[in-house]
């Protein structure tokens, strides 16, 4: 019995394609199901369903489920993008500390419709950070408004800047002995006193 539905007619290539074909039957619908759900598509297909839902931006390098989560962010992220809620989504896939400042938030205020975006980082990581970062916001911002990227060591805190004056003084007491009526040699006493002034000079905080 014919495993197709080929005419006795059908050509060489017909009968081939109808061969290769024939693997399709062994796929289970089940599976099918799974593909287009980000959490239980397999792993090796995922940078398909990510171009098939329109994910911006793709890295191999990510976590796979970095890779599931921007998938299944997808459809909710396109229906923000271009406005502030998308930037801070797109960085918070950087999993770092971050600050979005806005042009009328920055002091001195801003060039109108700028804004900078810093993210915390290790001196030493700072170009991997910016080259992750960066293609994220570029594609979440709208696109006519400017901004400044930034990442290194924040440090926060107050500088005390001090200084004082030590004045030393040294009183010498010249030493002295005492001649006793039956001692048969001369005892020699010596000591010294060290004054010492402090003066302070207030801090600058």
């Amino acid at each position: 019995m014919s495993l197709d539905l080929l005419p006795d007619s059908a050509t060489h290539f017909e009968r081939e394609l109808a061969g290769l074909s024939a693997a399709l039957d062994e796929i289970d619908p089940i599976v099918i199901e799974t593909i287009w759900d980000a959490w239980r598509c397999p792993s090796k297909l995922l940078p398909w369903l990510a171009w098939a839902l329109s994910v911006d931006v793709w890295d191999d390098g990510w976590a796979e489920t970095v890779k599931r989560q921007a998938i299944a962010d997808s459809p909710d992220y396109h229906r923000i993008k271009g406005t502030v809620q998308a930037v801070l989504s797109a960085l918070a896939l950087a999993e770092r500390p971050f600050e979005l400042t806005e042009w009328f938030d920055q002091v001195p205020l801003g060039r109108r419709g700028t804004a900078r975006v810093f993210v915390e980082t290790t001196l030493d990581d700072v170009g991997r950070v910016l080259g992750k970062i960066r293609p994220l916001v570029m594609s979440a911002k709208p696109k006519s408004r400017g901004i400044v990227f930034g990442a290194g060591e924040l440090v926060t805190g107050a500088i005390a800047i001090g200084g004082g004056l030590l004045e030393e003084s040294l009183t010498n007491v010249e030493p002295y002995a005492y001649l006793g009526e039956a001692a048969d040699g001369v005892i020699h006493l010596g000591g010294g006193v060290l004054v010492e002034t402090l003066t302070i000079i207030e801090g600058i905080a």
